[in-house]
């Protein structure tokens, strides 16, 4: 994996930007969500989002920390995915 750093002087304070594009991502917003899972509407997010709030054995997998603002872990995801396939047989 190649890291690539950038440095950027800003009111006499160095930021370092750090990419993490090949890094691999525990938690992701929606439009993270979206992205890795090509096909799936912000509809049918937001409904499954809920869902998972409301269920004990997911909830544990969406974080708000604002009420803007939702992380989601990736595996709690699509293990809730797998449990709503084996719902549907």
């Amino acid at each position: 994996m190649e890291e690539k750093i950038f440095f950027r002087k800003d009111d006499d304070m160095n930021i370092k930007y750090i990419s993490v594009e090949n890094s691999i991502a525990e938690w992701a917003d929606k439009k993270g969500i979206l992205k890795r899972w090509d096909g799936l509407n912000q509809y049918t997010l937001n409904r499954w989002i809920k869902e998972m709030r409301e269920n004990r054995s997911f909830s544990m997998y969406v974080i708000n920390p604002t009420h803007k603002l939702v992380f989601i872990n990736l595996e709690g995801f699509e293990s809730f995915l797998r449990w709503k396939q084996k719902r549907t047989k």
